[in-house]
């Protein structure tokens, strides 16, 4: 059985989390301080001045892309310290998965200023194809997002639908087929925290400032199966609470 002695004291409220199973998101409100998120922020600044880290180039077939870093904490501790152990961040995803899950993927998107770059609405699982899965994206605002650097998008509800998804050619993007006008923007202050279903419809317009875009993002979800394209290990997807014995 699973082993867990953690209380609750920072876990959504009733209301959080019926707002979360109905639409398939919650904004949460702020969550990081200043000193932690800038941190974070500095976090993204060395990846993207580091020529020789590898990263991944997103790009939604509009000419332009802009760099997904993954993993983020096997090349920077304070990202696990901050984001993996953080009691308030546990109690929230232990609301929603239980007591016992464990981290998918962790990743930084960075779009610089001036880019063009939007990111193509999609579900979470549709990149890792688990079946039925209980899991949950934490998507977490390091600089004010905003309808001009590329907000997040969701699709209210579309998470208790069977939502098609296409290749978009000439990239290894997939992106949900839907009726665009349908999707809220959701702009947050920096520190702010959203949590998405892993399988809600979400995506982001282009960056058009004069400033980067970063956001720190942390998949959880409750221990499943292998699928075709994510294969578990401890190392890379470490149990975040409780554990199997």
């Amino acid at each position: 059985m699973p082993k867990n002695t953690q209380s609750l004291e920072h876990g959504l409220s009733a209301g959080q989390l019926a707002r979360y199973r109905e639409e398939g998101y919650l904004r949460y409100g702020p969550f990081l301080n200043g000193a932690e998120m800038e941190e974070l922020q500095q976090v993204g600044e060395r990846m993207y001045a580091d020529a020789n880290l590898r990263s991944i180039e997103l790009d939604a077939g509009e000419g332009g892309t802009y760099p997904l870093y993954t993993p983020v904490f096997s090349r920077e501790p304070r990202f696990e310290e901050i984001l993996f152990r953080h009691p308030v961040l546990l109690d929230i995803l232990e609301s929603i998965l239980g007591p016992v899950f464990r981290l998918v993927e962790d990743q930084y998107f960075y779009k610089p200023a001036k880019h063009g770059a939007s990111l193509a609405c999609h579900h979470d699982n549709i990149y890792y194809g688990f079946v039925d899965p209980k899991i949950v994206t934490v998507w977490l605002a390091l600089d004010d997002a905003t309808l001009e650097n590329g907000c997040l998008k969701v699709l209210p509800g579309s998470h208790r639908e069977e939502i098609e998804h296409q290749g978009v050619p000439g990239t290894i993007i997939t992106e949900a087929v839907i009726d665009k006008n349908d999707l809220v923007s959701v702009p947050v202050p920096a520190g702010e925290l959203i949590l998405v279903d892993g399988l809600t419809v979400h995506g982001s317009g282009p960056n058009t400032t004069d400033a980067p875009r970063r956001v720190a993002n942390l998949v959880a979800i409750v221990p499943c199966a292998d699928s075709a394209s994510r294969i578990f290990s401890l190392e890379a997807n470490p149990y975040l609470r409780g554990a199997p014995v």
